[in-house]
């Protein structure tokens, strides 16, 4: 599998940008039109999400685009090591570095609030690449030739990479030397979770920035990645998040979550296309008790 990979790789390297980015486009259109794995997801979740009905043309024109920013992922994915061999500029242009090395300068290291907005791993690489000392907290994958290979690619630019199981010391660790650590918060939490409000609905959600940064003192800075119409990428780093205290830790962590949460709505609704609808974001059996929950009860309501 990874020998195999390392080919594609080599033979995706040598191709020109023009022609990378048909074979982008094309493999994303075979997608929606002949494989259609999960199409019919990303309509009902992007209809429901959008406020769209799913017969509405403009509707059809995003699952059509966003099929075509998968395509597009995967032949970036196999380039990603041309990062480091041009100038960075060429590729990647960064907006509000400063807030990142402000909330750096702090001496408590920075947590990245991010999302699967755009592409996560090339905004990931460029900041490595920039000279930030990086470090993601990364799903294990059932794959593990695909795996290897995936971490590999990633570590290549200077990526520090720490699996999610059990990694909290490696956390701390990073933190406590001016790192800063990315979270990906935008996909369904199957374990440690708490649920909030995400495009009007109750989604699964990891509470572990709001519960660093109360913890360590550690600013969370939100940075999100979208692609521009020539292949080209922007890497957008926002203001600092300054923790919001409530008496109750629960329920500052609660409130603190539904606010990264809601910023990454923001980043989303602002380039719908270039996010993973895809991904069962929306399940579990909690969810129409969640709902009744949150409505029946004062004190989950936030302002």
């Amino acid at each position: 599998m990874v020998t195999l990979l390392r080919i594609i790789r080599t033979l995706m390297i040598r191709l020109t940008p023009r022609t990378a980015t048909r074979i982008g486009t094309a493999l994303g259109l075979f997608g929606y039109h002949v494989v259609r794995i999960r199409r019919a997801l990303v309509e009902e979740q992007m209809s429901r999400a959008l406020d769209r009905s799913r017969s509405d043309p403009d509707l059809k024109l995003l699952v059509r685009a966003n099929f075509v920013h998968y395509g597009l992922l995967v032949v970036e994915f196999f380039r990603i090591r041309l990062l480091s061999q041009s100038p960075l500029e060429s590729a990647v242009r960064f907006e509000g570095e400063n807030h990142l090395k402000d909330a750096l300068a702090g001496g408590k290291g920075t947590l990245v609030l991010s999302a699967h907005l755009g592409n996560f791993d090339v905004s990931a690489a460029a900041l490595a690449l920039r000279g930030f000392p990086v470090m993601i907290v990364s799903k294990p994958l059932k794959a593990k030739g695909m795996e290897r290979f995936w971490m590999e690619e990633r570590s290549a630019s200077g990526l520090q990479i720490r699996l999610n199981h059990g990694s909290i010391r490696d956390i701390l660790k990073a933190l406590k030397d001016g790192k800063a650590v990315v979270f990906v918060l935008d996909q369904y939490a199957s374990a440690e979770q708490i649920w909030v409000e995400f495009f009007g609905r109750p989604a699964s959600t990891l509470p572990a920035p709001a519960v660093l940064t109360q913890r360590t003192g550690a600013p969370v800075v939100p940075v999100f990645t979208h692609r521009q119409a020539d292949g080209t990428h922007v890497v957008e780093i926002q203001p600092a998040l300054v923790i919001e205290e409530y008496e109750d830790r629960d329920q500052t962590i609660e409130h603190n979550t539904q606010r990264y949460t809601a910023v990454i709505e923001t980043a989303i609704r602002r380039h719908p296309e270039q996010w993973t609808w895809i991904h069962k974001r929306w399940k579990g059996p909690q969810l129409a008790r969640t709902l009744q929950k949150r409505q029946m009860d004062p004190t989950k309501t936030r302002d």
